[in-house]
């Protein structure tokens, strides 16, 4: 889900890359507080990357602790808390990237537009969005139970890392990968509490962590040209454009070999190989249509194919329990 949108490179002639200098406008008073601009700035639609992960880790966590898939008010207040708690951290990662991105994003043309980079919104408020983002992540991860509230504080550092990653190392990909690995952990432990029997769900988060860090080398060629040259580092610019989509075909290749894993591990019936199936089908259709040359299909490569990944892993998973 973008956790973030990349925008990374490889600065060409230096061991050390420059940092990105832009003049950053002022924001008007006006348009600081309007929740268009606050829900562009997080975009909370890409929630739709990690959520099915993270429902996909607290049904095998059921299943882990023998608790039926019915309706109940103690799996309604679990839901209710992993969902306030997946989308805080989402929009936490999303606002932390924004801010400490802010003067790379003023420098790219095609990022200049942002809330932050562009005036739309002021440091303060962007500030104020991460510090109550973070209140409900750990108030929802206590009230989980303490091993959540224990790991919130590493989930937490991964979203400080990844924009410092894209600064230093063309593996930045991997960071982020890392960050959606969580997912289905997190709400694994949410059932749990423990980490006892987490091998049935790891496939799961070894599964998003390949797949976000593919489509994460896929978008960041929208920049590979821009990014060699003020400092950013990407795969697709450290190994161009071929190589870069070597590396996603690789990683998105394993996708498919971890769902399939988890499958295995779970005894899944017939329904979750279909929807496997179909996540291979759409991998390879948006390697089909991405093209760095043509922004419009890019983005629809990212955003409208990846977007139903998750959800139809969730379903696939569902169906064949």
């Amino acid at each position: 889900m973008n956790l973030s949108t990349p925008a990374r490179g490889r600065f060409q002639g230096t061991d050390r890359p420059p940092l990105a200098v832009a003049v950053l406008p002022a924001a008007s008073a006006r348009t600081r507080t309007s929740l268009g601009t606050i829900l562009e700035f997080v975009k909370i639609e890409h929630s739709l990357f990690a959520l099915p992960f993270v429902l996909a880790g607290m049904v095998v966590g059921l299943v882990a602790v023998g608790r039926p898939l019915e309706a109940s008010w103690e799996n309604a207040r679990l839901l209710a808390l992993v969902l306030a708690a997946a989308v805080s951290a989402r929009t936490l990662a999303m606002t932390l990237n924004r801010i400490l991105d802010r003067a790379i994003d003023a420098a790219n043309p095609r990022t200049a537009s942002r809330a932050l980079a562009s005036g739309a919104m002021g440091l303060s408020t962007a500030w104020t969005l991460a510090a109550a983002s973070l209140a409900v992540l750990a108030v929802s991860a206590a009230l989980l139970n303490p091993l959540c509230l224990a790991l919130a504080p590493l989930l937490v550092g991964l979203f400080f890392a990844y924009p410092y990653a894209k600064r230093h190392t063309w593996a930045c990909h991997f960071v982020l990968g890392l960050a959606f690995f969580s997912a289905p952990g997190g709400g694994f432990l949410a059932v749990t509490g423990s980490f006892d029997a987490t091998w049935l769900g790891v496939f799961f988060g070894f599964a998003a962590f390949f797949w976000v860090a593919g489509f994460d080398v896929v978008y960041a060629l929208l920049d590979v040209e821009h990014d060699r040259a003020h400092g950013i580092r990407s795969i697709p610019a450290r190994f161009g454009v071929a190589g870069a989509r070597a590396w996603a075909r690789a990683l998105h290749a394993l996708t498919v070999l971890a769902l399939a894993g988890a499958g295995l591990v779970l005894a899944l019936a017939w329904p979750y190989w279909v929807a496997v199936a179909l996540v291979a089908g759409l991998l390879a259709y948006e390697h089909l249509i991405a093209d760095p040359k043509d922004p419009v299909a890019l983005n629809k490569a990212f955003f409208n194919v990846n977007a139903g990944i998750g959800w139809i892993v969730l379903a696939g998973l569902l169906l064949g329990l």
